[in-house]
């Protein structure tokens, strides 16, 4: 009777230990992660009075953060699409610059619904002096944790059977009548 008692109440701390790390998986596994997918990484020399830009293809609609680190002196940036650059070459666009002054710049872009797009990350240099720069480009968005959900669910269900288990011997009589 003694060794029955002790085995049921094994089964059940098993169980409750299983329930909990269940709960606990699955609940963590319900808060997003965050997912990124570095699309543009370079540094480049930009000669005095000049500009360069460096492309990256956007390939889905979504958040995207440019991120660039200007050497000591002013920098413009913008980010244009192929016939925005095309009207700007021609004079016959003027962006709303993004000026920083040796300084790091993170900022968000949102890309709406469509095909894939090609933009060009734009950095103009009016001194007289070189300056480096370094671009960062990055698509970010959220995804839920398949893997701990899936996880959580499967010791939830380990907690279950062991739960019949012990059900069954809490079930069965202490004293064989035979």
């Amino acid at each position: 009777m003694f060794m029955l008692r002790k085995e049921i109440m094994i089964g059940l701390l098993i169980a409750l230990m299983l329930s909990g790390a269940g709960v606990f998986i699955l609940s963590t596994s319900l808060t997003p992660l965050e997912k990124k997918d570095v699309l543009l990484n370079d540094s480049f020399d930009i000669p005095g009075n000049a500009y360069e830009n460096r492309t990256a293809w956007i390939g889905s609609s979504g958040e995207y953060i440019a991120f660039f680190t200007v050497s000591p002196g002013t920098i413009k940036f913008f980010p244009m699409t192929p016939p925005e650059l095309s009207l700007w070459l021609e004079g016959k666009y003027e962006p709303a610059w993004i000026e920083k002054d040796h300084a790091d710049l993170g900022m968000g872009l949102s890309i709406g619904e469509g095909e894939g797009h090609l933009l060009y990350f734009v950095f103009v240099n009016d001194d007289m002096f070189t300056k480096q720069v370094h671009v960062r480009v990055t698509r970010v968005w959220q995804e839920l944790n398949y893997t701990g959900l899936l996880g959580g669910v499967t010791i939830i269900l380990a907690a279950a059977i062991v739960s019949v288990i012990v059900i069954h011997w809490l079930r069965r009589p202490i004293f064989d009548s035979t």
